[in-house]
């Protein structure tokens, strides 16, 4: 009885043994996929094709830039030709408005004089007499 007592320890151990080896096994497995993993990434990254795409995307990404840049000067240039009418426009119209204020006021003096040429003789009776 003993000895069924002593191989089944020796089993149990065993089997602790076997089980504790495997997961070894498995951790190293996944240490080693771990580590190639990362070289492989790595050198995806860092490999001379990859600098080369990577020269490639920033040369059409300057390429691209340079013709926004050329784009805004344009319509920079457009905006400053559009101000430049827009304050010909605003001379013109206070111009305009000097006019319209002058040819008003000659317009009300004119209307001014003839109300008071058209007032009743009493009333311009009455005026002179206050001014005597």
């Amino acid at each position: 009885m003993k000895n069924r007592q002593d191989r089944s320890k020796n089993n149990n151990n065993n089997n602790k043994n076997y089980k504790k080896k495997k997961q070894d096994d498995i951790n190293f497995i996944d240490i080693n996929a771990n580590v190639s993993k990362s070289f492989t990434d790595l050198w995806q990254r860092y490999s001379p094709t990859a600098w080369s795409e990577m020269y490639n995307e920033y040369a059409k990404y300057t390429t691209r830039m340079t013709e926004i840049y050329q784009e805004y000067a344009k319509s920079s240039e457009r905006m400053t030709e559009l101000y430049k009418d827009l304050a010909m426009n605003a001379d013109k119209m206070t111009q305009l408005y000097k006019e319209t204020a002058e040819s008003t006021e000659k317009m009300s003096k004119y209307w001014l004089n003839y109300i008071s040429w058209m007032k009743p003789l009493s009333e311009k009776k009455e005026q002179k007499e206050k001014q005597e």
